[in-house]
């Protein structure tokens, strides 16, 4: 089973924002060119960055501020965080939400070598109070900038995920748009993988494997077509961007699905959403316009090799809505 819940609260930041920023790390004097032959981070740097991450993080939940968050996330999952510190605002209307969460402890450590900016690592870190294990990447724009987390699929503890390749110590990585020894190059399998999401029926079906994250979402959107109104769930997928060879010969990637949520209520119909999700946090409950949600889903993958067993499938994601749009009330008809 795959989970995606979003961090807690942990920390209040009075005390934390000043340390943040001198708690990054040394920034490199400047360069002239963006080109690099280099590892990407060496342990001390991954250590103080994640430490520093892990710091920025408790505090944004602490005290709901998106602000401190931005200085440590980049990209879909400052997207999904900054939206869940935005629903928790619109659904507790204070300072805090008051729940605490135990650090998340690194277990392992991958780096590849790069000749261009950005540089980026991954770590996978044992989250033992919420029973996951996230799998993130960390990047870094140029040699002036600090590590930001760009990519946090989480999986249960009990997934087995495939170990990456290594040689000497250097991550091995693959192209996108590379099948070679794969059943599929990892954009082509994200690619069918969202199609799939989109449609049971699709002729991509036999490509992907309709796997827990699927099966989740199918049932999800079977409960969202309330009474009264026209539901419409849509999916693509982002250009992937970050992958890692396995020892079996597979790739694991990493890849952001968008999701769209639409709603279109006859003239007259309500609908009523739970406490505390960001369906009345933003649709209002009674919901009596029309609206759509959008959802960034950053996902997991493996793609096996070739001669491997099973089809491309998700070990894990991580998500949460990033946008809205409403409209009024639908008029009945004179």
């Amino acid at each position: 089973m795959i989970s995606g819940r979003r961090p807690g609260a942990v920390l209040a930041a009075g005390l934390l924002v000043g340390a943040l920023v001198s708690g990054c790390g040394i920034v490199p004097l400047e360069k002239t060119s963006t080109e690099v032959s280099k590892i990407a981070a060496d342990h001390d740097e991954v250590d103080r960055t994640y430490r520093n991450y892990e710091k920025a993080r408790a505090a944004a939940f602490g005290a709901l501020d998106p602000d401190i968050l931005a200085l440590v996330e980049t990209g879909p999952v400052l997207a999904v965080d900054g939206r869940a510190i935005d629903v928790a605002k619109r659904v507790h209307g204070s300072a805090s939400t008051g729940a605490a969460v135990a650090p998340a402890e690194i277990e392992d450590v991958y780096t590849p070598r790069l000749d261009a900016y950005p540089l980026w690592f991954v770590v996978t870190a044992r989250d033992a109070a919420r029973g996951m294990r996230r799998v993130q990447v960390f990047e870094r724009a140029s040699s002036t900038e600090q590590w930001e987390l760009t990519a946090s699929p989480e999986a249960l503890l009990s997934t087995v995920l495939p170990v990456p390749r290594t040689v000497d110590g250097v991550l091995e990585t693959v192209p996108a748009d590379d099948g070679d020894g794969l059943v599929s190059s990892p954009a082509a399998a994200m690619q069918a993988y969202a199609a799939v999401l989109g449609d049971p029926s699709s002729p991509r079906a036999d490509q992907v494997t309709a796997d827990s994250f699927v099966t989740q979402m199918r049932a999800q959107a079977a409960g969202l077509a309330k009474p009264g109104t026209t539901f419409r769930r849509t999916w693509s997928s982002q250009p992937v961007t970050h992958t890692m060879r396995t020892q079996d010969g597979g790739a694991l990637v990493f890849g952001t699905l968008m999701r769209q949520d639409g709603w279109v209520l006859a003239p007259g119909a309500t609908v009523t959403w739970p406490e505390a999700s960001e369906h009345k946090a933003y649709l209002g409950s009674p919901m009596t316009g029309s609206g759509v949600l959008r959802y960034y889903h950053q996902v997991l993958m493996y793609v096996p090799p070739q001669g491997g067993v099973g089809l491309p499938r998700v070990l894990g994601q991580y998500g949460g809505v990033v946008d809205v749009e409403e409209t009024g009330p639908v008029e009945a008809s004179p």
